[in-house]
């Protein structure tokens, strides 16, 4: 599932679907959370856990002394219930920390770059005792970070991935029998359709 899934949102990306990745892609620490915690009865708490573990952490910068907004587990929890259960990206700061709050979140559309690099930006305006804390957030950059993150976790942890359901690709499954001709198939309906109606016919004329 998680190899399948990451190869649609990476194709999502190259169509610019960023919308339909990017739901897709926030679905990811879910799937691990699962894996990585199965007796956790809290998917709220396994999605952060996982992700913090595996992304979070790497996402505050170690010499902020400002205590910056960064993407952490909370943050990408909150759009993950706002974009999957309301259909908007709106940031929640009730689900979020009190001393880490978003004020005014963005999310940048950007179209893919040669190397493939891309940057999110955060910052803290004051006005007197009063600060406006702000993230915008690029959807191509998060998209492949939690991408690799879960592909590589999955090929390390894939004895963790134990769930009930099968994922059956049909045109892999039938690829070994000859196609079907349709035009004929119609054809022979038809001719057994017209053959049927004038039995009904005869029967009825005796």
């Amino acid at each position: 599932m998680i190899i399948r899934l990451v190869q649609d949102i990476r194709k999502a990306l190259e169509n610019e679907l960023y919308f339909v990745a990017l739901s897709s892609a926030l679905t990811l620490p879910d799937i691990c959370g699962k894996a990585a915690y199965p007796t956790e009865r809290s998917s709220r708490k396994r999605y952060i856990l996982w992700y913090d573990e595996e992304i979070g952490k790497y996402e505050k910068n170690p010499e902020d002394k400002d205590d910056m907004p960064y993407l952490s587990g909370e943050v990408i929890y909150s759009l993950r219930c706002s974009l999957l259960h309301e259909g908007n990206p709106n940031m929640k700061n009730d689900s979020l920390r009190t001393n880490q709050p978003i004020d005014h979140f963005s999310l940048v559309i950007e179209k893919a770059k040669p190397f493939d690099i891309y940057s999110d930006s955060s910052s803290i305006t004051r006005f007197g005792n009063e600060q406006k804390r702000e993230y915008r957030m690029n959807i191509r950059r998060i998209c492949m970070i939690l991408c690799a993150v879960a592909e590589a976790y999955y090929k390390e942890n894939g004895d963790k991935f134990h769930f009930n359901y099968e994922i059956i690709d049909w045109d892999e499954v039938t690829s070994h029998l000859p196609p079907i001709d349709m035009e004929k198939v119609f054809a022979e309906l038809a001719k057994r359709d017209n053959e049927f109606y004038q039995g009904r016919k005869m029967g009825e004329n005796e």
